[in-house]
């Protein structure tokens, strides 16, 4: 790790540069544990709840969908404080690029 603010190298676990003196950067993110429920990116209509739901435990994303709705007029707004909960607890996932397919790809054979 460099100095962002005279260019030294500094270790890694600094808080501080020790030839200027400046703070390091403070990274406020982590990166989600592997087989951790994280919200979807890609997957998304309003906050990717459901779209990590379904990915996390292999569910169709279409199904949960549904029932998240069919659970928002039974419940009379209980799933939806529920959803509101699981939008805060839930955290992002991180940003991917959907996976391409070869049929776009002009050398791609069947």
């Amino acid at each position: 790790m460099y100095c962002s603010h005279c260019g030294k190298q500094m270790d890694d676990t600094a808080r501080f540069c020790a030839a200027c003196g400046a703070a390091s950067p403070v990274v406020f993110a982590r990166a989600p544990l592997p087989g951790q429920l994280t919200r979807s990116h890609y997957h998304r209509m309003i906050a990717g709840v459901c779209g990590g739901l379904a990915l996390h435990y292999g569910w169709d994303l279409s199904l949960v969908r549904v029932i998240a709705v069919l659970a928002l007029f039974v419940s009379c707004g209980t799933a939806m404080l529920a959803y509101f909960a699981m939008w805060i607890i839930i955290p992002d996932g991180p940003y991917e690029l959907p996976e391409q397919s070869s049929a776009g790809n002009p050398g791609a054979s069947v």
